[in-house]
């Protein structure tokens, strides 16, 4: 541990104190850098976001057509339930939720393997694994709290979506359950908040001007804003990202 770099390979943890290349948490690798030491850097976000994605384009892409088949086949099966009884709208409208719930866990998934250095494998882009339970739950449980905060006001649920956002990204790269996922999320937006807001607004509005293009430009605004999720999750936790 160092207060300046020592030589190549050198990095600044969210402490402000450079720690040696072998000190480099797993999967980081060389020219790894810590985002904004532990703030949220927007511009280099987004930035990193492009970056990954046009290295990354098939696999990634793959990953949103994946959603977008599954969330059609679930449409065209419901059609069906639709003309049933209460119990049966009801039921198929919880297996709906919870089935949408998982559906990003694959695209997550990927996302994490970029900020580490990992290579992508088009089958990430399937939902599966020990920790899909607890996503889906996470997934469940965080729709719901936005949705209500919505519903209430509008406000409250932009704040918990704020709160919430890393929910998932806990799940996956800290193997955490819903609750302690969500506590997790709290815990590193809230010394970053106004950052991590201005953040989901920048990525909305990129995620609108992709939706506006016919819809087809959410196949590269959606990966990379995730993307760049995963980049400010990592500044968060004073974690170096893979170059």
């Amino acid at each position: 541990m160092s207060d300046t770099s020592e030589g190549p390979g050198w990095w600044q943890a969210s402490d402000g104190k450079w720690y040696p290349p072998e000190q480099t948490p797993s999967g980081a690798g060389p020219g790894a850098s810590i985002p904004s030491g532990g703030g949220v850097d927007i511009g280099g976000a987004i930035s990193y976001g492009w970056g990954k994605f046009t290295q990354n384009a098939g696999p990634l892409i793959v990953a949103i057509l994946f959603i977008w088949v599954a969330t059609i086949v679930l449409s065209l099966i419901g059609i069906p339930f639709a003309r049933g009884g209460f119990i049966v709208q009801l039921l198929w409208n919880i297996v709906v939720v919870v089935v949408s719930a998982v559906l990003s866990l694959g695209i997550v998934r990927m996302a994490l393997a970029l900020v580490n250095g990992q290579p992508l494998e088009m089958s990430m882009a399937v939902p599966s694994g020990p920790m899909l339970v607890p996503y889906a739950i996470t997934g469940v449980l965080v729709g719901l709290v936005i949705g209500v905060g919505l519903v209430i006001c509008i406000i409250p649920g932009v704040i918990a979506a704020a709160f919430l956002l890393f929910a998932h990204f806990t799940v996956l790269d800290e193997g955490l359950q819903a609750g302690d996922a969500m506590s997790r999320s709290i815990e590193l937006v809230k010394p970053q908040f106004g950052g991590v807001l201005g953040f989901i607004v920048i990525c909305f509005l990129i995620n609108l001007v992709g939706a506006l293009l016919c819809g087809l430009g959410l196949l590269v605004t959606w990966p990379l804003t995730i993307v760049a999720g995963a980049y400010v999750y990592k500044g968060l936790k004073g974690e170096p990202v893979a170059a």
